[in-house]
């Protein structure tokens, strides 16, 4: 499962039984604005439990924003991954944090745009989540990826950390 975790909302998306092509899911919506879970998440993650009994999810793929459009490192990174492991704990499953590399931004473009009202914007943060956990799937260096049941153990991990952001 891709999770593009944000503070007002999170992008699923789920990948199709071969491994090969992701797929939105849903958007929740989350009540607070700070990255971290918290008590105000509570009905968030239920709904994320359900999900992902409900679809066999065997691991997820958070999406961490390294880096800015200008290539600076995101003082952030700290929040998101602890987010991320917050989340895989109570889960009970394991997370594998992937540079998100702009989703949010791409998914916006590639979303039809309709006439919204203003102030407001189309929330894409599900097809964000898709195209995270499609980058995940197509990297054969994606960390980790060989711990995942199904995928052998030909894969050799990689750091994100040690990862550049694609211009």
């Amino acid at each position: 499962m891709g999770v593009d975790w944000g503070g007002r909302r999170i992008g699923l998306a789920l990948s199709d039984s071969g491994r090969l092509l992701a797929r939105p899911l849903e958007i929740l919506v989350r009540t607070g604005e700070d990255l971290l879970p918290g008590s105000h998440d509570e009905k968030v993650l239920t709904r994320l439990e359900l999900l992902v009994r409900q679809n066999g999810v065997v691991a997820l793929v958070f999406g961490v924003p390294y880096y800015h459009l200008s290539g600076d490192p995101n003082p952030r990174v700290p929040l998101f991954l602890e987010a991320g492991r917050q989340v895989g704990d109570r889960l009970i499953l394991p997370v594998f944090f992937y540079d998100e590399g702009q989703t949010s931004s791409r998914a916006r473009e590639l979303r039809p745009s309709k006439k919204q009202p203003r102030g407001r914007k189309d929330a894409c943060d599900d097809l964000a989540a898709v195209l995270l956990l499609q980058g995940f799937l197509d990297d054969p260096a994606a960390t980790g990826r060989a711990l995942i049941p199904g995928w052998g153990d030909d894969m050799r991990p990689v750091s994100p950390e040690g990862r550049r952001p694609v211009p």
